[in-house]
């Protein structure tokens, strides 16, 4: 008898493993979030941060992180540049697939070209993909909304526009400076390979730092009930961030695709990250070992 109730139980605890195992085993899409500075900036810039991008030692360390990147053979690459632009780029991409490099230096000089480009005609991609939503876009002369929600969301915008609040709620907490020391960046890059400057800008302290510079000033204002300014962050910050992800997620082949390469500013890092994590369809890879 004690050995048929061993058998039974052992049974069922087999047969929950595997059941727990086959519910784990689903497929998942890899992300590389590979946030940036804007590297044309060096053309209007005197600052050391963005000097010397088309020195020979720049352009090896561009090429290094072009080559890990493809490793990992990302099906789409996504960049920051908007839907409305997607020929102008579509254009430079086909002239750099017949091995023509872009004439405007801002365009040549952009991590746009220098990374996302670069990495895709190494795959032999058809084409790099631009999923930057612009809020300012809805006041476009060309704007037409499609429907009521549109043509409200195009209100809002222009209400936030105008709207000046300078009441603020506990400006003595929100005013503390951020506490952890980190290194100054006009000098970091002057100093480092470009994969590990990379690597620094996409750091839990230096994304936490620049979120908080950013928007921990617009999260004080208003007093009492009235905390319009924080429609202010959630419509410029986290919507569109969020219709940035949308603009991915509308794009998935889940059948197909394995691995998705998305090269952004790295300021809309994290919400993006939080967005792709709490999806259980995808895995966000350590951006330290893909560029090690």
């Amino acid at each position: 008898m004690k050995n048929t109730i061993k058998k039974i139980l052992f049974s069922t605890l087999l047969f929950l493993s595997f059941s727990i195992q086959g519910q784990n085993n689903h497929k998942k899409i890899k992300i590389i979030l590979l946030g940036t500075f804007h590297f044309n900036q060096s053309i209007d810039s005197t600052s050391k941060l963005h000097s010397n991008l088309f020195s020979e030692k720049r352009q090896n360390e561009i090429s290094n992180i072009v080559n890990k990147l493809a490793k990992y053979k990302p099906n789409k690459i996504f960049l920051e540049f908007s839907e409305k632009n997607q020929a102008y780029y579509d254009s430079i991409y086909n002239d750099y697939l017949q091995g023509k490099e872009p004439i405007r230096l801002k365009t040549k000089a952009n991590e746009i070209f220098q990374l996302g480009m670069k990495t895709a005609k190494l795959l032999n991609h058809k084409k790099v993909i631009g999923i930057n939503y612009q809020p300012e876009e809805l006041l476009d002369s060309n704007y037409k909304p499609n429907n009521k929600v549109d043509e409200a969301i195009r209100n809002l915008y222009i209400a936030l526009a105008a709207f000046n609040d300078e009441t603020r709620t506990n400006s003595e907490f929100y005013d503390l400076k951020y506490p952890y020391k980190l290194p100054k960046q006009d000098s970091l890059l002057q100093k480092v390979s470009l994969d590990k400057y990379l690597l620094h800008i996409n750091s839990e302290k230096k994304l936490q730092q620049a979120d908080y510079y950013e928007w921990n000033y617009f999260l004080s204002m208003g007093t009492g009930n009235d905390m319009s300014s924080m429609e202010y962050v959630s419509t410029f910050w986290y919507g569109a961030n969020l219709r940035n992800f949308n603009n991915i997620a509308r794009q998935i082949n889940y059948n197909e695709d394995n691995c998705y390469l998305i090269i952004y500013g790295s300021n809309h890092i994290p919400f993006l990250k939080y967005l792709f994590t709490m999806n259980p369809y995808f895995e966000v890879l350590d951006l330290e070992q893909v560029l090690k």
